[in-house]
């Protein structure tokens, strides 16, 4: 197996050309590097420096190149409870056919979801990667699944005080709540 030169734009961009037009040939690579950009949410997601590895076979195939594989990397966020840092580690499946330009598709035929464009030469995995991260992240991260979350009244964390509570007061009564506690002791002159 032949060993080429990296591209040298996005560490997402592979060097395909050796494998173009051969089907049946099969190149397997794994890769680690930092994330150029955050994948993910602004509730949790992988941070723009934080290692990523790509472990992948191409598979050259009459109309391009078949990718399939995983990406792996450490997604942060907050519990969308209680605030606390959530850590999680993201495997995530990638797989897709990068056709090649001159593919002919019949005029009644959609695109499937996973096919990609492709120049012939490099294969740009962003939006593999991207799509498929975002997949494997929760909407609302949580640090626990039982995370009871913060009091609504004083901002307190739950799960280190169970029996938190606060006497509730019909808000119409308020204010008369206020004169009763206000109101000065009366005492009676002699």
């Amino acid at each position: 197996m032949s060993h080429t030169k990296r591209h040298q734009g996005s560490p997402y961009e592979l060097p395909a050309r050796e494998i173009v037009g051969r089907p049946g040939t099969q190149r397997v690579l794994s890769e680690q590097f930092p994330a150029p950009a955050v994948l993910g949410t602004d509730m949790i997601g992988v941070a723009a420096g934080t290692e990523v590895s790509l472990d992948l076979s191409l598979d050259s195939v009459q109309d391009g190149i078949w990718v399939s594989g995983t990406v792996t990397a450490q997604a942060v966020g907050e519990c969308g409870r209680c605030l606390d840092e959530v850590r999680l580690t993201v495997v995530a499946p990638i797989q897709g056919l990068f056709e090649l330009p001159d593919v002919q598709r019949e005029d009644e035929e959609e695109e499937p979801e996973d096919v990609y464009e492709f120049d012939g030469e490099t294969l740009d995995l962003t939006e593999v990667v991207r799509d498929a991260v975002a997949d494997q992240l929760p909407f609302t991260p949580l640090c626990d699944p039982d995370c009871p979350g913060l009091c609504d009244q004083c901002g307190a964390r739950l799960a280190d005080d169970p029996g938190h509570t606060h006497e509730k007061i019909d808000p119409r009564w308020s204010a008369l709540q206020a004169l009763t506690v206000d109101e000065p002791s009366q005492t009676k002159e002699s």
